[in-house]
């Protein structure tokens, strides 16, 4: 065939279907690897606690049976161990298993080459709904003395995989932009400054549990030494590794004022009720008498974080009832956020000394707005705004900032004196030569062909161009 024959409809189309297809078998692979990757991560977990367990066996074919109720252990999905209810589980895995579904996700989105906020929903779809029949599926096959309800699982799975996958393409495709635009300016920046009240609320937390232990850590090297082996002592700690998101948030509780329960045991700032605990390095940290005088002091960290949002907030332009909307977003949304890891962060645990585990939810929501509104409002009504370095910036987003635009400008209807007619002639004279350069370029160009399908990430796909 010459080449300037035209090319049939088959062949001209093929190299397109071909990445079509290497396309869908990449998400296929990517979305069935990342349950096989937390499952087997799960196993080689479980067999490195039992291999340096003393007293322990390793079988493999136990291993793997122990992983399916860890994979389920993984999205937050209640387990009954024994008859023993086991709700209060690990939020360390949990957060590790939504960065995995969120990168596989944002990678799928960006070799797709997806762009659009309708094309996020077939990605966190398939995510969602892949994770929820496989946690389900674990759930019917798990048998003694592990149980778990299999609605449950199809929902905390498939739920969390769905958070997950849309954390991972929201950027990629527009779903933030989608917020952005439908949003008020002022509550997009109360989001904003709400994300930073999170992170700052969990530096709090964790400082808190950083003081806690090291005023404790002779009683956690006394609470290992007690474990008998060294393999016994590591696993131990390892297994307070896990929990130590969740002593992050019971921190932050515990500076807010209103504490957190374990059973018949109760630790606020003002009150403090003992009762038994397991032994075990992490829960070392709990005090074994009332409480000290110095404990009020953790109450001025949540004061200082908001001062800190209300110095953030300062630096918003526009009015003051302006001002005080993004305040008060921004601590509904850390609010928000303290009130959902507090109600999944609890539970049951076991039929033993602890029993339930309490965060209190509701009141701990309370505590932190009020922590967070009250000082940061008072700092914006009398501290007023801090004027910008440009004063451009400073009129930005206020009524004199729409004043100051002219929807209808002025047409200039004087031509100018100072032009030179006569540069027509020279003008016209170059059309004819640069006509012939352009159709040269232009017929160069569509020579070539498209890029493999490991092309440039975020180069944008040529239209067609029209025959002519």
């Amino acid at each position: 065939m010459s080449a300037l024959d035209p090319i049939p409809h088959a062949v001209a189309a093929g190299h397109s279907d071909r990445k079509q297809g290497l396309r869908r078998w990449l998400f296929i692979a990517v979305v069935g690897a990342v349950p096989l990757i937390g499952f087997f991560a799960v196993a080689a977990l479980v067999a490195l606690i039992v291999g340096i367990a003393s007293g322990a066996s390793l079988n493999p074919l136990l291993v793997l049976m122990a992983a399916m109720p860890g994979w389920l252990v993984l999205y937050q999905s209640p387990l009954v161990i024994s008859g023993a209810p086991l709700t209060v589980l690990p939020m360390l895995p949990t957060i590790g298993v939504v960065l995995l579904v969120a990168a596989a996700s944002a990678f799928v989105a960006r070799r797709c080459r997806l762009r659009r906020p309708d094309q996020a929903w077939p990605v966190i779809a398939t995510m969602a709904l892949v994770h929820a029949f496989v946690g389900a599926l674990f759930a019917l096959l798990l048998t003694d003395p592990f149980s778990a309800v299999p609605v449950e699982a199809f929902l905390s799975c498939g739920l969390t995989a769905a958070i997950a996958a849309t954390a991972g393409v929201a950027n990629r495709c527009g779903l933030f932009y989608l917020v952005w635009e439908r949003t008020d300016a002022y509550v997009w920046t109360g989001l904003r400054i709400g994300l930073l009240t999170i992170a700052t609320v969990v530096a709090a937390g964790a400082g808190v549990l950083l003081v806690a232990i090291a005023l404790s850590a002779p009683e956690m090297v006394t609470s290992m030494s007690r474990m008998g082996g060294a393999g016994d002592a590591v696993g131990a700690t390892l297994f307070s590794l896990l929990y130590l998101p969740n002593a992050v948030l019971a921190g932050w509780s515990f500076a807010a004022g209103s504490g957190f329960s374990l059973g018949s045991q109760v630790v606020q700032p003002l009150e403090h009720a003992p009762g038994p605990m397991p032994d075990l390095p992490l829960l070392a940290v709990l005090p074994d008498d009332g409480p000290s005088v110095w404990w009020s002091a953790v109450l001025l960290l949540p004061l200082l974080v908001g001062m800190l949002m209300g110095l953030v907030a300062r630096r918003v332009p526009g009015p003051l009832v302006r001002r005080l909307v993004v305040v008060l977003v921004a601590a509904g949304v850390a609010a928000l956020a303290v009130l959902v890891l507090a109600a999944v962060a609890g539970g049951k645990l076991g039929n033993g000394p602890i029993g339930v585990v309490s965060f209190h939810p509701v009141a701990l929501a309370l505590a932190t707005s009020c922590w967070l509104a009250i000082p940061a409002l008072v700092m914006t009504w009398l501290g007023g705004v801090e004027e910008a370095d440009d004063p451009a910036l400073n009129a930005f987003g206020t009524d004199e900032f729409d004043e100051d635009i002219d929807p209808e400008p002025a047409e200039d209807t004087e031509q100018d004196e100072d032009f030179d007619y006569t540069d027509l002639d020279d003008l016209i004279a170059e059309i004819p030569a640069a006509r012939p350069e352009s159709d040269a370029e232009a017929d160069s160009a569509a020579h070539v062909t498209a890029e493999e399908f490991d092309a440039e990430q975020d180069e944008e796909e040529p239209a067609p161009r029209d025959r002519r």
